[in-house]
């Protein structure tokens, strides 16, 4: 796509983005700027809230938040693993989707395995966010940690919320305090795709099917230099049949290649065209096979038209619980880097500290830092520089 057709195409995603930007130079007086892109506008909203929710139920704030410590440092572990595994396959499966990519609502990323929708994007990120920072808020509280403030910040034209505990002090607390007040956050962002997970699971995903009958499958996009490509299998086109079985849903194919072997024919169409596709090896598994598919999505019919309306409202919330689901849990994990200044970052800070002091602390937590940037830099960048070319 050419510069040209990119700026065409994105237009309204381009001009809100530019529009944002615009706001916060015109009223930059009003907003504290650091590392130059990073905007905060202070206020005291939802201060009040928070302490009411400590007031409330304070005691169990604070034991779930020592709690929270142990899960925090479970998903620390989790995200190096992500990453280290990310990095093997850059160097020795190269055909393997990013493991790490920047998430801009509303514009493709070049080599990213997912494109994140404008609306559903910017509000989902937003609430995401919002709860983040606002658990960060409670916690804070519980502790008899003073919020100083709370507001919005834009990292460039992309916006989020924030809260700001009295550091002095934070740094009275104990341990355990600092530490859970640090995991409130990403520990928060993890209940959250939970409760959302089985808010679509039982709730939201029965109540749609019983509006619909399955009629068939697709594909959200085919991958270039797979078979299913080759084999002439086109994206959004509904496919009824699977080995000559009529099929009216997603799951059948699933389980197909759950069970067959890299090299093993699947014949997919429909009652115009059909498409002999030759197996190969799954590029994460290679005893298993792979067709080169994205997105396999189930295709159903209304059973009654006069309940579109319905059917078009419960769709436009599980798909933005779906977005709220995939960046919850992507921003938590990401929170919990032992990098910096994220949550990560202050909780290894803290505990090196504690275990070696303050000076040899430093050394070994810049050291973490420098190497994980490094990393991070190459996990984001050589897709990107992959796809372009």
């Amino acid at each position: 796509m050419s510069f040209l057709s990119f700026v065409i195409e994105y237009k309204f995603v381009i001009l809100f983005y530019v529009l944002i930007i615009a706001i916060v130079v015109v009223n930059k007086k009003k907003f504290d700027f650091q590392a130059k892109f990073i905007a905060l506008y202070r206020t005291q909203v939802g201060i009040k809230l928070m302490h009411k929710f400590s007031d409330w139920l304070g005691g169990f704030i604070r034991g779930f938040g020592y709690v929270g410590i142990f899960i925090g440092y479970a998903g620390m572990v989790l995200i190096l693993y992500f990453i280290l595994e990310g990095f093997y396959k850059l160097i020795f499966v190269p055909e393997a989707p990013a493991t790490l990519a920047p998430v801009i609502p509303g514009v493709p990323i070049p080599g990213s395995p997912i494109f994140v929708p404008f609306w559903y994007g910017i509000t989902a990120l937003f609430v995401v966010v919002a709860v983040h920072e606002f658990c960060h808020g409670i916690v804070s509280a519980a502790h008899n940690i003073k919020v100083k403030n709370s507001g919005i910040v834009f990292f460039g034209p992309l916006i989020g919320a924030f809260v700001e505990p009295d550091e002095k002090e934070l740094k009275k607390k104990s341990w355990w305090a600092q530490e859970s007040l640090f995991a409130a956050g990403p520990v928060a962002n993890g209940v959250l795709s939970v409760v959302v997970m089985l808010l679509l699971l039982f709730l939201l995903f029965p109540m749609m099917s019983s509006f619909v009958t399955p009629t068939g499958f697709f594909f959200e996009d085919v991958t270039e230099d797979y078979p299913a490509l080759a084999a002439g299998v086109q994206p959004k086109t509904v496919y009824s049949t699977i080995n000559n079985v009529p099929v009216n849903n997603a799951s059948y194919l699933n389980e197909l290649l759950n069970n067959i072997k890299p090299g093993d024919p699947v014949v997919i169409g429909n009652e115009n065209l059909t498409h002999t596709v030759i197996t190969t090896e799954h590029p994460d598994k290679p005893e298993k096979a792979f067709l080169g598919i994205i997105g396999l999505q189930s295709k159903h019919a209304l059973k009654d038209s006069a309940q579109q309306w319905k059917f078009d409202v419960l769709t436009v919330i599980s798909k933005f619980l779906q977005w709220v689901f995939i960046l919850s849990l992507g921003i938590g994990l990401a929170n919990l880097l032992p990098l910096g200044p994220v949550d990560g970052g202050r909780m290894l800070h803290l505990t090196l500290k504690k275990w070696f002091g303050e000076k040899r602390a430093m050394v070994v937590f810049s050291k973490i830092t420098v190497l994980l940037l490094a990393l991070i830099i190459i996990l984001v960048i050589v897709p990107i520089f992959k796809a372009v070319i």
